[in-house]
């Protein structure tokens, strides 16, 4: 019985622990959502060995790719079901706007053996269309995109469709979304549209994989705008490569360990070979994207311009209730001002008599110091005015100027021990504010060095409104 118990809690607790097991591995485990341009098969061959990479690069972490379809790509954010998400330039933008991702690592896509940090889009048609030869010739005509919300293969094309003034929704005959980059390719090539668009590097990686013959289509080249040094063929401006981006819930620990891992990343490596790329650089300023989606006025910018009543009622509800507040409280109110203003003559009586009682001491005072100045400049005894707070010496008359031998402007600043030998504290010896009047006999330091026996008086006078 006692064997039979032993049997029974090892196997629960061999159970107990690889449970465990399970759930440590699920919780190591990274998942990197990758949008699927192609086909899920071609996106888990391509980016699969940079999560092996990933692996061996940060103990302790299974890293996985999750090939995401462009309609899941919101919900899989969204929802958390990723950890890191590798999307074209526009979904990182809108992304990071809703959801708050951030780049970490931008790729440098590896194509006719060069690497390149940008791409572009491509407007194609067949080679042997001769009524196709400039943009405009597509009004009119059918016209097939990846999706409405692939970059590189739509809205870049729909930019400079833009600004030529033509209106893909209103202007083509028809106007399809394919679902992935080939079957824009095969529906141009097999004729069921007669043209449309896709990322470049597309034609020339489907031709080297045998599926195409480039030489059968035409592609429209980029006249206008920056120059790029893309070695493709392309149809328009070109924007930053896709970004690899933190989910808001990642931590900011292995976002850091994955973005040094892939900036180490070699370009002969297993993992870049696979995903046909240079390995990767730090990450790019996306702003000409956002300038795209501005224009285009897609995802954070699509009600960018659209004022609707709800919107001014939901931004300026506090103040559209204030607005009725005030109208309420006006009526109120006006009662008391009404009230208030048969008192305004009375306060105004009062204000007006207190002005000129202030205007009359201040005149009092400018009469006072135009005493002590006039008294100054003609008593032939030497006088220094002196501020009791700072003993700096604030005004000195002729008299006073003549026996210390220096000019007024020398003498007034400067501190009384100066010229009065100061007492045994090493202060300028003058009166306490307390005292009305005191006499004693000093030394006076004239400006060479004499020193010559006064009679020191010290007497209190109002000047500025201040005792000196």
């Amino acid at each position: 019985m006692i064997r039979k118990c032993i049997i029974i809690l090892f196997l629960a607790l061999l159970f107990h622990v690889e449970f465990l097991g399970i759930s440590w591995a699920k919780n190591d485990q990274i998942k990197i959502g990758v949008l699927t341009k192609r086909a899920p098969e071609v996106c888990l061959k391509k980016w699969g060995p940079t999560a092996e990479y990933l692996s061996k690069r940060i103990p302790g972490k299974k890293f996985v790719v999750v090939p995401i379809a462009f309609e899941q790509i919101y919900s899989f954010v969204e929802k958390g079901k990723v950890d890191f998400i590798f999307a074209n330039s526009s979904f990182y933008v809108e992304l990071e706007y809703w959801y708050g991702v951030s780049r970490i690592a931008t790729l440098k896509n590896l194509c006719t053996g060069g690497a390149y940090t940008e791409f572009a889009g491509v407007i194609f048609w067949k080679a042997n269309r001769a009524d196709l030869r400039q943009l405009t010739d597509l009004k009119g005509k059918t016209f097939m995109a990846v999706t409405e919300t692939c970059f590189g293969g739509w809205r870049m094309a729909w930019r400079e469709f833009r600004e030529l003034g033509i209106d893909p929704h209103r202007d083509f005959k028809a106007l399809s979304f394919g679902g992935t980059l080939d079957a824009v390719v095969y529906a141009v090539r097999d004729g069921i549209v007669d043209a449309g668009t896709v990322r470049t590097d597309i034609l020339e990686r489907m031709q080297a994989e045998g599926k195409i013959d480039v030489k059968d289509f035409y592609v429209i080249p980029y006249h206008g705008g920056k120059v790029t040094d893309l070695p493709f063929i392309h149809s328009t401006r070109a924007y930053p490569e896709w970004p690899m981006a933190k989910v808001k819930h990642t931590p900011d620990a292995l976002a850091q360990k994955v973005a040094i891992a892939l900036l180490e990343m070699e370009a002969d490596s297993d993992a870049a070979k696979a995903g046909e790329s240079a390995g990767w650089t730090i990450p790019l300023n996306y702003q000409s994207v956002h300038e795209c989606l501005k224009e285009l006025k897609v995802g954070p910018y699509k009600d960018l311009g659209k004022i609707t009543l709800s919107d001014i009622i939901r931004t300026y509800w506090h103040l559209i209730m204030a607005f009725f507040v005030l109208f309420i409280g006006t009526m109120v109110f006006t009662g008391i001002i009404l009230k208030l203003n048969r008192n305004v003559n009375i306060s105004r009586r009062e204000l007006e008599s207190e002005v000129e009682e202030r205007k009359k001491a201040q005149e009092a005072q400018r009469e006072n110091e135009r005493r002590i100045k006039t008294m100054l400049d003609n008593v032939n005894a030497g006088i220094l005015v002196i501020d009791p707070e700072t003993r700096v010496i604030v005004e000195a008359n002729p008299a006073a100027v003549e026996m210390i031998g220096s000019s007024r402007q020398e003498i007034v600043g400067r501190r009384c021990h100066k010229y009065i030998c100061p007492s045994e504290d090493g202060q300028c010896p003058i009166m306490d504010l307390g005292q009305d009047i005191d006499n004693s006999e000093r030394i006076l330091l004239t400006a060479d060095g004499n020193q010559v026996s006064i009679l020191k008086t010290v007497a209190p006078v109002i000047l500025t409104g201040k005792k000196h």
